[in-house]
């Protein structure tokens, strides 16, 4: 089964729980946008301030490998060139010959250290990003079931996701069912930030008619 057959019974399977919930006796659905929930939580911004703090604090080295490799592929294409220098003896030249295998061993040597350095802390961070955002992505997710068994609320779609066409999946539904933004008071209840309130207060008002 391809990707696109898959996303065609994903997309019946929505329609069908919809339908299914559309006609029961009390139907209760809600939609949330997961996205902005994740982006505007307290705690997505701390932890972004704090990967970016662990991303800077090796940034000065990895400037300096990269630096340094620029150096070293300089001098490797100027000794290169004055040993090709006809104006210079032989001697000379084998001199300069020889100086630029050792510049160009000892570029190569660097350049690995560079390479070496990057697939590191690419994986480091990689892995440390997907643990935070589960992390975080759980929390809300306890957050929202805690919300929807008080409201008596039995389905609840994500509004902010896509197909595999990055078509949203849910093309329109009421605001009046939206829950994103008492979800968002709840998560941000012990934000200390005052730009977190802000921001919170602003969206607010944007959805306020």
């Amino acid at each position: 089964m391809n990707m696109r057959s898959l996303s065609l019974f994903t997309t019946i399977g929505l329609y069908l729980t919809l339908a299914v919930a559309l006609n029961a006796a009390e139907p209760s659905i809600a939609f949330v946008s997961m996205e902005r929930l994740f982006d505007e939580y307290y705690k997505t911004k701390d932890a972004n301030v704090q990967l970016k703090a662990r991303f800077e604090s090796v940034d000065a080295p990895r400037r300096d490998l990269v630096n340094q490799v620029k150096t070293l592929k300089t001098e490797v294409e100027k000794l290169g060139a004055e040993a090709r220098d006809k104006s210079l003896s032989d001697a000379e030249r084998e001199k300069k010959r020889t100086a630029a295998e050792d510049k160009f061993a000892l570029f190569r040597d660097t350049e690995a250290k560079l390479v070496e350095f990057d697939n590191t802390y690419k994986k480091k961070f990689g892995d440390q990003m997907k643990q935070s955002q589960q992390q975080l992505v759980g929390e809300i997710r306890a957050v929202i079931e805690v919300y929807v068994k008080e409201h008596g609320i039995r389905i609840v779609f994500d509004s902010s996701g896509k197909t595999l066409n990055s078509v949203e999946s849910v093309v329109y539904y009421d605001p009046a069912f939206d829950i994103t933004e008492p979800i968002l008071t709840i998560l941000n209840k012990n934000a200390t930030g005052p730009e977190t309130s802000k921001t919170t207060e602003t969206e607010s008002k944007k959805k306020t008619p």
